[in-house]
């Protein structure tokens, strides 16, 4: 073998011997540096089982990771887990002075628990403006956060039960996030999402916001269709003492915000519906009969449907928004009695009034066919003192 091929191949074997020695110095160092950050944090434990770090292309891997509330959490039922969490940098874009990151979470859950609070909080009255926060971070660019297989769980308990929640096969995918004006390149900031809700409700998401706007601006999408009415009954039960055996809803929503005010819609739409009493006494059986005949006459009879259906309107500052119920209440009546409201995002968000209209205009209108759907109601801005 002459020289330089004998030399070539020493080179390399000190080259892999080094990128080995690295790699074992490596992963034991960001392990330290992990736990070391997991005990800072307050309210909070954090353990995980091992971390991995790679050079060609630089990332992160943490795998198992646990977050437990502190004191009084468990480590079998923890706030927070995820099978792996990957970061990566683009090292195209480190040649050239910027930070790009990716996110790649799979398998986490969140668990989200109400409880009771010793005092209320005071009501916050200026919009968010996540702006500012943004000036205070090191300037990067995620490029894009991917959430595999997600599950959230929400349990209150405040309420008798402790209902639940539950949203899994979460598929979410979050771009353009950057912590500069600069680096946005004119684009929104975008999140869409899918996944299932209980057992049978099949959910998706979007939204696009501009997250350098003063305040935050955003608007967005929300779907969720054929969830079984019987799943919520731990939420119905306890304080209606009825039960809904039989029957699906589907909820539309729009929304948006700008300049700090909220404009946009709900849709509920309840097919098929059957109200039972969830108790055998007289006077249940009687409200149960009641509950079931409202909502029999409250149907719009469309073949293959039998829905109850409105538009809630949502206005006013993002801060205190106004969950408008009379247009929502006359909303069910022209629903019933003058024309079925379709499914989708149809009158969404709804129209609104030039001016505020009177409860008896409202009504006589919602009654005549030609008059269209129920309309928002104008409300004005406290701070500003017009609509």
């Amino acid at each position: 073998m002459g020289r330089w091929p004998r030399r070539l191949l020493i080179g390399l074997g000190v080259l892999v011997a080094l990128v080995v020695v690295v790699r074992l110095v490596l992963d034991p160092v960001a392990a330290y540096a992990t736990r070391k950050g997991l005990a800072k944090m307050e309210g909070f434990r954090g353990d995980f089982e091992h971390v991995h770090v790679t050079l060609f292309g630089p990332g992160y891997t943490i795998s198992r990771l646990k977050l437990i509330e502190d004191p009084g959490g468990s480590w079998k039922e923890p706030l927070f887990y995820a099978e792996s969490v990957h970061v990566g940098v683009d090292w195209r874009q480190l040649l050239h002075g910027r930070i790009v990151a990716a996110a790649r979470i799979v398998e986490p859950k969140i668990e989200i628990i109400s409880k009771k609070q010793a005092a209320p909080k005071p009501k916050t009255t200026k919009a968010p403006d996540l702006s500012e926060q943004l000036q205070r971070v090191t300037t990067l660019k995620v490029s894009r956060i991917e959430i595999v297989r997600g599950e959230l769980l929400f349990r209150d308990l405040t309420a008798e039960r402790h209902p639940e929640l539950w949203v899994h096969k979460i598929e979410l995918a979050a771009e353009n996030l950057p912590t500069r004006e600069e680096l946005a390149g004119a684009r929104p900031t975008t999140i869409s999402a899918s996944g299932v809700v209980g057992h049978s409700g099949r959910m998706t998401l979007f939204v696009s916001a501009d997250p350098f706007a003063s305040p935050l601006a955003f608007a967005g999408r929300l779907e969720l269709e054929d969830l079984r009415v019987a799943e919520l009954y731990d939420f119905i039960e306890p304080k209606t003492k009825l039960q809904t055996p039989r029957g699906t809803v589907d909820l539309f929503a729009e929304f948006t915000v700008k300049n700090g005010r909220l404009n946009g819609g709900v849709k509920p739409v309840l097919k098929n519906v059957d109200v039972r009493p969830a108790e055998s006494g007289a006077w249940d059986r009687f409200k149960g009969w009641l509950a079931d005949k409202a909502v029999k006459i409250a149907s719009d009879r469309v073949p293959d449907r039998n829905a109850v259906a409105t538009v809630v309107p949502l206005e006013g500052p993002i801060t205190d928004p106004d969950i408008q119920l009379w247009p929502a209440i006359f909303g069910v009546l022209r629903n019933a009695f003058v024309e079925g409201i379709t499914s989708g995002f149809t009158h969404l968000p709804p129209a609104k009034a030039e001016q505020k209209q009177g409860v008896l205009s409202q009504a006589t209108n919602a009654l005549k066919k030609d008059k269209g759907p129920p309309k928002a109601q104008p409300v004005k801005d406290v701070a500003k003192g017009k609509p």
